[in-house]
This record gives structure tokens, C-alpha cells and sequence, in this order.
């Protein structure tokens, strides 16, 4: 299967439950808990943000992250109430497996002008060498529209793991741009970005 083929696949898969918990045998979690369209609490709608379940998944079956992601509209943003089920789960995965880094992932407009935005609390929540590393490897796939915490910091699931765990977490958020099903080359740059960064963190915590 090519890789067109795979991703969309991956990102059409449907699953039981509020959400999916996959093990991996790398350290490393990315959450996705913007999948589906969500109800609001005050009744608006929240659209999905496209391939950041397909992004997760694949990182799973190839390079053995952990992942959660949400499945089910809950009538609770994951990323604005850090005590849903969603985040429980998330920071029992984190103790129970030693994670030492949550990538948490997020789509933005194509309107906004960037590429991909690191939201970590003003540089507060991961390690300087963690985040020079992440965006070397998004530079050298040709992903080099990068900024860091303006206007996303970083939401719930950034807060609560900073404030209730000594975990590294970073808030990704990924333009439009590279996440849009007619134009897959840019998808497979963020996922080859993604792919070198998870082999050189993994050399590094294991010296």
C-alpha cells in the first residue's frame, strides 16, 4: 500500500469508545483529541482537524509511539477541561509507562502564517534541547514556516501535564496546508519530520 493509500486509510478507521489508548514501546505519546466534530458546551460546534488521527496512528504502526485518540463527541474539549476522561487517561498512560515526552497535536486555519506552531507555555514545558531538535527535523523535510507560542501556548492538556506530571509536552500545531487530502506530498513531509525526530529522541534517552 502507498502511502496515500495507508494515511487515508488510517484516518478513516473507526473505533469503539469516547477514545483509543494504542501502546508503543518508544516513550513518546501523541494525543489527538481534535478528531471528530464536538458539541460545545455553550452549543457551538467544533470542526475535526483532518489527518491528526491519521498522524498519530501511523506513528504507532511504524515507529511504536504510544497514542490516544479521541473517538467520540463528548460534549467536553479535551484541550479545555484537563480532568475529562480523555486527560485521565492520557496522564495514566503517561505514569504507567514512563512516557517522557507528549506531543500533542492539533490542526490550525490555512489561513494562519505559519507552518507549524510550538505551544509550550513561553518555552515552559520542554526541555530546549527537545524543541531545537523537533524543528531541526521539521527544517531539514522542508517544513521551515516555524513559530513558537503566539498565538497557541498551549491549552488544557499542556497545562495539566506541566502542572501534574515532570513530563516533557509540547502543543503542535500543524497548518492546513499539510494536512489537506489533495496535496498528501505535504502530510508525508510533517510525518517524515515526525519520523527523525522520534529515532534521534530515542537515541538520546537511551545513551
Amino acid at each position: 500500500m502507498n502511502f496515500i493509500d495507508e494515511i487515508n486509510c488510517l484516518e478513516n478507521l473507526e473505533f469503539c469508545g469516547d477514545f483509543i489508548a494504542l501502546k508503543g514501546s518508544i516513550p513518546i505519546l501523541f494525543s489527538s483529541p481534535h478528531c471528530i466534530y464536538q458539541t460545545l458546551p455553550e452549543g457551538n460546534i467544533k470542526k475535526s482537524e483532518p489527518y491528526t488521527k491519521a498522524i498519530s496512528l501511523y506513528l504507532n504502526k511504524h515507529y511504536n509511539t504510544y497514542s490516544i485518540i479521541k473517538n467520540k463527541d463528548t460534549g467536553i474539549d479535551s484541550n479545555r477541561d484537563n480532568y475529562d476522561n480523555y486527560n485521565i487517561e492520557l496522564r495514566r498512560i503517561i505514569k504507567d509507562n514512563n512516557i517522557k515526552l507528549v506531543i500533542d497535536l492539533h490542526g490550525a486555519s490555512k489561513l494562519r502564517e505559519f507552518d507549524i506552531e510550538f505551544g509550550t507555555l513561553n518555552n515552559l514545558t520542554a526541555d530546549f534541547s527537545t524543541i531545537k531538535e523537533l524543528e531541526e527535523s521539521f527544517k531539514e523535510n522542508g517544513v521551515t514556516n516555524i513559530i513558537h507560542n503566539n498565538p497557541f501556548k498551549g491549552g488544557a492538556i499542556t497545562k495539566g501535564i506541566y502542572a501534574l506530571t515532570d513530563v516533557d509536552v509540547i502543543q503542535l500545531e500543524i497548518s492546513g496546508n499539510y494536512r489537506d487530502a489533495n496535496d498528501i506530498e505535504k502530510l508525508e513531509k510533517i510525518i517524515n519530520s515526525l519520523a527523525a525526530f522520534i529515532k534521534q529522541y530515542n537515541k538520546y534517552i537511551n545513551r
